[in-house]
C-alpha cells in the first residue's frame, strides 16, 4: 500500500494543502497560508473514500474549460471549499476554509494565483495515485 501524499495548490505567497495526518487513516490536515501573515491549520476527519471522490472531482474540474466549485465533503461541516476560475490556459483558485464548520464569522478566504492546467493535472494525478 502506498503512503498518501498531500495535495498543495498555490505558490510561496499563497497556498492551501490537504495532507494525511500521521495520527490515523481517516485523519487529514488542512493548512493554508497567505504571505505568512494569515494561516489556518486544523484537523479534517475524512475517510479515504471521501478524499478519493474529492480528488476525482478536482481532476475532472481541472480538465474543464469553465469554473467549478468543490467541497471536500458535502455531508459535514466543510473545512475546505475550492472554486476554480479559468484564466487562459490556467486555473486560479478561490479557497474558503471554515475550521469551525459553516460559520459565517470564522473563516479564511484565500485567492491563489493561476496554475497551469498541465501542472495542476500532474499534481492531482500524483495525489490520486497515492490514495490507492
Amino acid at each position: 500500500m502506498t503512503t498518501a501524499v498531500g495535495l498543495r495548490l498555490g505558490d510561496d505567497l499563497a497556498w492551501v494543502e490537504l495532507a494525511p495526518d500521521q495520527e490515523g487513516p481517516d485523519r487529514w490536515r488542512v493548512t493554508a497560508d497567505w504571505d505568512s501573515a494569515f494561516t489556518a491549520d486544523f484537523d479534517a476527519h475524512l475517510s479515504a473514500e471521501e478524499v478519493a471522490v474529492f480528488a476525482d472531482a478536482l481532476l475532472a474540474g481541472a480538465d474543464g474549460d469553465g469554473s467549478f466549485l468543490l467541497e471536500v465533503t458535502a455531508s459535514r461541516s466543510n473545512p475546505l471549499r475550492l472554486q476554480s476560475v479559468p484564466a487562459g490556459d490556467c486555473h486560479a483558485f478561490l479557497v474558503r476554509l471554515t475550521p469551525n464548520g459553516h460559520d459565517a464569522v470564522v473563516h479564511l478566504d484565500l485567492e491563489i494565483a493561476p496554475m497551469d492546467r498541465a501542472e495542476l493535472r500532474g499534481r492531482i494525478e500524483e495525489f490520486r495515485r497515492s490514495l490507492v
